[in-house]
Parts: structure tokens; C-alpha cells; sequence
């Protein structure tokens, strides 16, 4: 058995557990690739995972990263999505990032976006780090933290 088939094995393993222990009804599927392991919940419980901003799906995701996080050259990552919820947020937040930035140049006031996790503010700043005449930033801490859009100096 190979160090991948043996991740996934213990990863489909803890997650089954989680999934039976909180009552919740979804099935997954894992896959690896080169930055780690992918998890895709689906099913009927789809909906609670994803209410309120996601919190359940970044929770989970947070738990597996925690359980099976290692370093160095074997390094590995765990990204749980439920129903393409990632790329469809993804696509949303870049649409908001240059809307936010167009406001900013405009107006030159800065903007903030509500508190929202770290993968989320990355994809933001990602969007806009090239967007000439704005510069991201993030403040807060911990659930708070959000990013701000500032006019260039």
C-alpha cells in the first residue's frame, strides 16, 4: 500500500467517524494530487454544511487539516468543498474584489469586507495584487480579520 492509499485510507476513516458521530447524512469521495488531498462532501445534509457562509465546511476542514497536517518534504493538505461551493465562492469573491477596487479608485475611500477565513482573504488579495492604484490589506484577529482595499499611494 502506497504512503497516498494509506493517507486516504486513515482520512475516509476519521472522516466516516466525524460524519457517524454528528448524525450528519453525506458521502464523500478523497482524491490526491500534487498540493494533498481533496474531499467532496455531498449529500442530503449538503445544505447544513454549507448555511450559514460555510462555517461547517471550513470547521470540518479545519479538524482534518489539524488531524492529519505533516511537514516537511511529505508535506500534505486537506481541502474539504461540498457541491463545488469553492470554486463558486472563488469566482464571487473576484467579482467583488474589482468591484471593491473600481470603488476605490473612484471614490478613494477605502473599503472593507466583512470578516471572512484565511482562504478567502488570500483569493481577494490574489485578485487584486496586480489591480493597479489599490493595495489589500488584512486587520482584525481571528474570526474578525477581513481584508481592507486601499487607494495606492
Amino acid at each position: 500500500m502506497t504512503t497516498q492509499d494509506k493517507r486516504i485510507e486513515r482520512v475516509a476513516g476519521f472522516l466516516k467517524d466525524l460524519l457517524e458521530t454528528t448524525g450528519l447524512e453525506l458521502d464523500f469521495q478523497c482524491d490526491v494530487d500534487d498540493e494533498g488531498m481533496r474531499v467532496d462532501l455531498h449529500g442530503v445534509d449538503a445544505g447544513l454544511v454549507l448555511d450559514s457562509e460555510a462555517r461547517l465546511l471550513y470547521a470540518i476542514n479545519h479538524i482534518l487539516n489539524r488531524a492529519f497536517y505533516e511537514r516537511g518534504a511529505e508535506a500534505f493538505n486537506v481541502l474539504v468543498d461540498c457541491n463545488n461551493y469553492r470554486s463558486a465562492r472563488a469566482e464571487e469573491l473576484e467579482l467583488l474584489a474589482r468591484g471593491a477596487a473600481d470603488s476605490v479608485i473612484e471614490s478613494g475611500n477605502l473599503h472593507l469586507f466583512d470578516p471572512m477565513p484565511a482562504s478567502e482573504r488570500r483569493l481577494v488579495h490574489l485578485a487584486l495584487a496586480e489591480e493597479p492604484g489599490v493595495v489589500t490589506e488584512s486587520e482584525g484577529v481571528g474570526t474578525q480579520r477581513r481584508v481592507v482595499v486601499l487607494p495606492a499611494k
